[in-house]
C-alpha cells in the first residue's frame, strides 16, 4: 500500500530515522533528536499522556534526577556538565511521549511495514560490512575502519574506529527487524515455502555469525537469551528458529574448534564466570600489586577483576549518595577518589571507567534509591503488563497482519528482557548511543502494547 505524505504519521519519525542515525554516527543521532524535539513542540497541544503507574513512575525518575542536582556542589565545574547531561537526557522522555501518541488505527501497519523493511535493509548492510571486515586479512571494513587492539580486536563494522558495536546494534536495534523479516515472509509466501525458507535461513545464520564474530560476547549471549524467549512464546516461529539455532551452533562448534582467537575469548568468558582463581591480565596485576595489596583479595573471584572493581566502586559511591546518587556521569567523576582504593578487589587500581558496566549499579550510583526505585517501577510495570497481555493474546486466532505484528511484539519484549538481565555487563544507560539502543525497545514494546490492547478487545 502506498503511503502519501499526508497520511504519514510524523510521530513515527524517531522509529524511522534512529536506526540509520546510529550507523551514521553521533552527529546524526543528535540531529534526529533535534528534529524529534521540533515535532514535539509542533504537536504539543495534541499530545496526550495517561497518568497511570507506569507513566507517573517514569516522570518521577526524571524529576528525581533534577531534584538531586539541588544537593550538588554548585561551584564545581563538573556541576554544569551534570546539569547539561540531565537536561539532554530529557530527550528520551520527549520521544517516549511521541511514541505513545502514534495513531494505531490509520495506516499503522502500512507505515510500520515500510519502516521495518528499510531497517531490514540497514541490518543486512551492517551484517555484510561486519562479515567483510572479519574475513578481510587486514580487518578493515568497506569504509576503511579497522579493528584494533584498542577495542580488544572487536570488529567495528561501519560504526567507526572508536565504536566496536556492530554486535550491540544487531542485537539491541535489529533483533525486532529480523523477527519481522521472518514472520512477514513465512506468513505471506507459503506457496514458495522452500525457497523462502532457504533465503531466510541464510539471513538468520549471517545475522548470528555477525554478532558472534564481532567479538561482543555479551551481545551474543543477549541474542541467545532473546531467541530462547521467542522460542518459548512464539509458536509459529518456534520450529523454524529451533532449526536455525541447531544449525548455527553445529557450525559454530566447528569454527571455534579451529579458531584460536574466538576460542580464547569464550574460554576467558567462562573463566570469568566459573573459575575460582582466574584474573583478567593476571601477569599485569601481579606486577602492580605489593604483598599488602593481596589482603584486598575478594573471596568472590569475579570482584578481583576490573569489572568487579567497577561494581564495588559504584556500590561505595551509592553508599555515599544514597538518596539521589552522584548524578548523571557521577561515577566517572567520583571513582578516582582515593578512599575507593579500599574496595576489596585486587583490581582496585582499575576501578575507574566512564560507567560501572552494569545498568542497575549505574542507575543506583548515579540517581540513588529514588531514581533507581522509580525507573524500575516503570520498567517492572511495563514488563509485567506486557507479559500478561502476550499470554492472553496467545489464545487469539489473529489474521496474518496481526500475527506478524504479534511476532514483532514478542521479539521487542524478548530483547528488552535480555537488556535488563541483572547479571550482565552493559554500556551506559545515560549515553547517547547505548541509551537510544535501549530506549528503542521500550518504544516498540509500548507501541505494540497500545496496538494490541486496542485491537484485541482484551
Amino acid at each position: 500500500m502506498q503511503i502519501s505524505k499526508n497520511n504519514f504519521d510524523i510521530l513515527f519519525f524517531p522509529l524511522l530515522f534512529f536506526p540509520i542515525s546510529i550507523v551514521v554516527g553521533q552527529a546524526a543521532i543528535s540531529i534526529t533528536f533535534l528534529f524529534s524535539l521540533v515535532i514535539f513542540v509542533i504537536k504539543f497541544k495534541l499530545l496526550k499522556i495517561k497518568y497511570n503507574l507506569q507513566n507517573i513512575s517514569l516522570f518521577l525518575f526524571f524529576i528525581s534526577i533534577f531534584v538531586g542536582l539541588i544537593f550538588k556542589d554548585y561551584s564545581s565545574d563538573f556541576y554544569f556538565s551534570q546539569l547539561k547531561s540531565s537536561f539532554l537526557y530529557l530527550k528520551f522522555l520527549i520521544i517516549y511521549i511521541l511514541i505513545i501518541n502514534i495513531n494505531i488505527e490509520k495506516n499503522f501497519y502500512s507505515i510500520l511495514k515500510i519502516i521495518f523493511f528499510l531497517s531490514c535493509c540497514l541490518m543486512i548492510f551492517v551484517i555484510f560490512d561486519t562479515l567483510y571486515q572479519y574475513f578481510n586479512p587486514d580487518k578493515i571494513d568497506i569504509f576503511g575502519y579497522k579493528a584494533t587492539l584498542d577495542n580488544q580486536n572487536r570488529l567495528t563494522g561501519p560504526f567507526g574506529n572508536d565504536e566496536a558495536i556492530p554486535g550491540s546494534f544487531l542485537t539491541k536495534v535489529s533483533f525486532v527487524h529480523l523477527i519481522f523479516l521472518n514472520s512477514f515472509y513465512l506468513y505471506n509466501y507459503n506457496k514458495f515455502k522452500i525457497p523462502i525458507f532457504i533465503i531466510l535461513l541464510f539471513v538468520n545464520l549471517l545475522y548470528l555469525f555477525s554478532i558472534f564474530f564481532s567479538g561482543e560476547r555479551m551481545a551474543f549471549l543477549m541474542t541467545i537469551l532473546g531467541l530462547i524467549i521467542v522460542l518459548i512464546l512464539d509458536q509459529k516461529l518456534r520450529k523454524y528458529f529451533l532449526a536455525v539455532s541447531i544449525l548455527f551452533f553445529s557450525i559454530t562448534f566447528l569454527i571455534v574448534s579451529n579458531n584460536n582467537y574466538l576460542k580464547e575469548r569464550y574460554i576467558i568468558l567462562s573463566k570469568f564466570l566459573f573459575s575460582q582463581n582466574y584474573l583478567s591480565g593476571d601477569v599485569i596485576i601481579k606486577s602492580k600489586l605489593s604483598q599488602s595489596d593481596y589482603l584486598k583479595r575478594n573471596e568472590i573471584n569475579f570482584f578481583n577483576n576490573q569489572w568487579g572493581a567497577h561494581y564495588l566502586t559504584s556500590i561505595e559511591i551509592f553508599k555515599d549518595n544514597p538518596l539521589f546518587g552522584a548524578g548523571i556521569k557521577g561515577f566517572r567523576k567520583n571513582c578516582s577518589n582515593k578512599k575507593y582504593e579500599n574496595i576489596k578487589s585486587l583490581s582496585y587500581y582499575k576501578r575507574c571507567s566512564s560507567h560501572p558496566h552494569n545498568l542497575y549499579l549505574e542507575i543506583l550510583s548515579e540517581t540513588g534509591i529514588l531514581g533507581f526505585g522509580s525507573i524500575f517501577l516503570f520498567l517492572g510495570t511495563l514488563l509485567y503488563k506486557n507479559i500478561k497481555l502476550i499470554f492472553k493474546l496467545k489464545k487469539i486466532n489473529f489474521n496474518d497482519q496481526n500475527k506478524i505484528l504479534f511476532s514483532c511484539y514478542i521479539g521487542s519484549l524478548a530483547i528488552l528482557i535480555s537488556l535488563f538481565w541483572p547479571i550482565r555487563s552493559s554500556g551506559s544507560f545515560f549515553s547517547n548511543l547505548n541509551g537510544i539502543m535501549i530506549w528503542m525497545n521500550i518504544f516498540y514494546v509500548s507501541l505494540f502494547y497500545r496496538y494490541f490492547k486496542k485491537n484485541s478487545m482484551i
